[in-house]
């Protein structure tokens, strides 16, 4: 009963919260409530006691646990930001709805088919966020918007049908007996394109630049956190229901290792060739996909302890970096998207915020991002010499991009020069003087939700030992997973 709480509860309440929509501040009051109490719910939910309900099994594991208790967690936080920071009129019941439809498809891993329509299902549900509007705005949704969100969608849709065309395959897959053309690594082709576009892995990246620089920063963090994590353990669910992928798919594993330190490369170098912050945070998350799919590939204890501890990691950054760049985004008579120069000085709390969620993607210590990073570099030398350069250089590319972004749009000189000490010239009015850009005292609430997501990458950074334990036990139980680590 509790697993089908766990779905109807955040649903219900969305359902909620979209006929409270106009009031918003007792909207944002009950969701956060409700997210609370959803994250006790899944803490006290029994784990591995499967249940079935018309014909599906319902089932909880230690790893989807950890992540869905922490799904409700990070994005209360983010709603007690938007009590200042400007969202769509439906941000909220979306938000729980999407809430919902990830602890669906959580409970129901082991039926692969019913995930892979929710996954669909949940991009649809994140193109209503993404062209969302304030309540009440008088100003239509921009073209550029709406292209973003309609790339989205049909990327998800092809995902969607390259990953029901794989389970197909292999369900029909007999050694020996089904003709060669439908072999293991050709389904795991089609499942890898269809998960390197929800993940937006390198070459299936270009959704995720477009959609952080166009859409709500707010809402790309819940798609990327929420989504794109969820479809990292559904594909970890599915090499563990299918283990013919793995046994019969050296080689193609082998590539898939390359094919993660490159996009891990390439990531890095289009965020540091970039010219605006929004896109340089959206290749970061790009560089943080490849890494996450190198130790995923190599199918080792120590690799997939990497993986998942770096999506865990994510789920701790990318909310962190995009309430930081909202903050930062805060007009004071400049265009929209356009930040000062000097923000580090005048907000700090959102200026640091915006550095250290990016270090934190990067790995540097001691944020959450650095015992990952760690595992991913053991194995890698275990791979040899190239591969560790070539991990070891996308950071190093990766922390470039960082530098830029503090060096252009962070630490600059101050950009204020008072009206009244400017002269006043013979015929020369004060409406006719540049206007002063005063920039208002930095949000409370917004910087209190900052410094709660970098305490909590913090701790994790200073004391990992905890969750790499978690993490392991589960590791442990997979049937997929290889001790040695092919060269």
């Amino acid at each position: 009963m509790s697993y089908v709480l766990l779905i109807t509860f955040p649903l219900a309440l969305g359902a909620s919260c979209f006929l409270l929509r106009h009031e918003m501040r007792l909207v944002m009051g009950v969701a956060i409530a409700a997210l609370i109490a959803h994250c006790a719910l899944v803490i006290l939910s029994p784990v591995d006691q499967p249940v079935q309900l018309l014909g599906l099994t319902l089932n909880l594991d230690p790893l989807g646990r950890l992540f869905l208790a922490g799904f409700p967690a990070v994005t209360a936080l983010m709603m007690l930001a938007t009590w200042r920071l400007p969202h769509g009129e439906h941000f909220v019941s979306i938000a729980l709805v999407i809430i919902g439809v990830a602890s669906a498809m959580i409970v129901l891993l082991q039926e692969p088919l019913v995930v892979a329509l929710l996954l669909v299902s949940a991009g649809l549900i994140s193109v209503l966020a993404i062209v969302d509007l304030p309540s009440r705005a008088s100003q239509l949704v921009e073209p550029n918007v709406i292209a973003s969100a309609l790339k989205y969608l049909v990327l998800m849709a092809l995902a969607g049908a390259l990953a029901y065309l794989g389970f197909v395959l292999i369900n029909v897959y007999r050694p020996g007996i089904t003709p060669d053309q439908i072999a293991p690594r050709l389904v795991l082709a089609l499942i890898v394109a269809a998960f390197g576009l929800r993940m937006a892995l390198v070459p299936f990246h270009s959704w995720l630049p477009d959609l952080v620089e166009d859409a709500s920063p707010l809402v790309s963090a819940i798609i990327v956190v929420v989504l794109n994590t969820t479809g990292l353990l559904f594909l970890i669910s599915v090499l563990q229901f299918f283990p013919t992928l793995v046994s019969e798919n050296e080689r193609g594993l082998a590539l898939l290792t390359w094919l993660g330190a490159i996009a891990a490369l390439v990531g890095a170098v289009l965020a540091l060739v970039q010219d605006r912050p929004r896109r340089i945070a959206g290749y970061l998350v790009v560089y943080n996909a490849g890494m996450i799919l190198f130790g995923l590939a190599t199918i080792t204890p120590v690799g997939l302890m990497g993986a998942v501890f770096e999506a865990f990691n994510q789920m701790l950054a990318v909310p962190l970096l995009m309430v930081s760049l909202m903050l930062l985004e805060q007009p004071d008579g400049r265009p929209p998207k356009a930040m000062r120069r000097d923000m580090l000085w005048r907000w700090p709390v959102a200026g640091s915020g915006l550095l250290c969620s990016g270090a934190a993607l990067i790995g540097l210590p001691p944020l959450s991002g650095f015992a990952s990073k760690m595992l991913l570099y053991q194995v890698a030398a275990h791979y040899g010499a190239p591969m560790l350069v070539l991990l070891i250089g996308a950071t190093l590319l990766a922390l470039l991009a960082l530098a830029r972004i503090a060096r252009d749009w962070l630490i600059g000189a101050p950009e204020d020069q008072p009206v009244a000490e400017a002269p006043v010239l013979l015929g020369v009015t004060e409406l006719d003087l540049p206007p002063q850009r005063r920039l208002a005292p930095e949000p409370f609430v917004a910087a209190i939700v900052v410094l709660a997501l970098l305490g909590i990458s913090l701790a994790i950074g200073l004391y990992p030992q905890p969750l790499i334990e978690t993490i392991a036990d589960v590791i442990r139980g997979l049937t997929f997973v290889r001790v040695d680590v092919v060269r």
